[in-house]
């Protein structure tokens, strides 16, 4: 049974600061040298994708996909202090843009590869979200607004299948002084979704707040990568939107727990699924 149209809330609007600032928070961590590497996509391709009770979020009437590197620091519950080893790693990406059955504009991701094995065994099997345990380097040239930044995925770890390496450097550019309404599409999202349990059906909202983001053009210098296609996507055919964004400090709020209508969206066939191993 499918939902119909009058039974999903309207998306919120769209925003570069979070309308209603969390007031009750349970983790933090700091996102730095973060790069953005968005494709515009069909919206079919991303809607058969997605689990029940979630809609493929669109702008202009198209879908995005998104390969975001960047260094985790300070990755901890609130209140307690960071452990060494374990609340500093590096961490890519591979996303798109959604919205609940509530009208929350969210993240779902496809995969988060990271080199902290206890992040990725928490945040798999007690929050839902497709983590992979890999192998993974930043190399930093310049300070904190130019240089270059090269990232590498040398291989994943757990789960081994699919496989899937990454290698991207960038050149950062000038400041964008007022960011695009794309941009902002693009980076402003105020809350991840994930299924937990894992094919359950169950759907939970993630809140996270943080200040806006300040970003500035860039300019890719070599780019190899192969974990889209291991999501079941197809290869990117279209010029990417490259981005840089200084860091921000996040803050998480306890999951919310979306009712799905009725289980769900309808979707197209032949979908590519996000990784559900393990």
């Amino acid at each position: 049974m499918t939902a119909s149209s009058s039974d999903l809330a309207a998306p919120e609007p769209i925003s570069a600061v979070r309308h209603e600032p969390l007031r009750r928070t349970w983790l933090r961590n700091t996102w730095g040298d973060l790069v953005y590497v968005h494709w515009a996509v069909d919206p079919d391709l991303i809607q058969a994708s997605l689990p029940d009770g979630v809609r493929v979020d669109t702008f202009d009437d198209r879908a995005y996909v998104s390969l975001i590197p960047f260094q985790m620091t300070d990755a901890m519950v609130r209140g307690l202090p960071a452990i060494p080893g374990v609340s500093n790693f590096a961490e890519t990406n591979v996303r798109t843009y959604v919205v609940d059955s509530k009208g929350h504009r969210a993240i779902g991701f496809f995969s988060l590869e990271a080199v902290a094995l206890p992040i990725v065994a928490f945040a798999r099997w007690l929050l839902g979200f497709p983590y992979v345990w890999s192998r993974m380097s930043i190399e930093r040239s310049g300070g904190d607004r130019d240089g270059t930044r090269r990232y590498r995925t040398e291989r994943r770890r757990w789960p081994r299948r699919p496989g899937a390496t990454t290698e991207l450097e960038v050149e950062i550019g000038q400041r964008i002084e007022t960011p695009s309404d794309l941009d902002v599409f693009l980076s402003a999202r105020w809350g991840t979704v994930a299924e937990w349990p894992r094919r359950s059906g169950r759907i939970w909202y993630h809140p996270v707040d943080h200040d806006e983001w300040t970003l500035f053009e860039a300019r890719i210098l070599h780019l190899d990568d192969e974990s889209i296609s291991a999501a079941g996507l197809p290869r990117p055919d279209t010029e990417p939107i490259v981005r840089y964004a200084l860091p921000v400090h996040a803050r998480f709020g306890r999951p919310q727990r979306v009712t799905s209508p009725r289980r769900g969206v309808s979707r197209p066939t032949g979908r590519a699924r996000p990784d559900r191993s393990g």
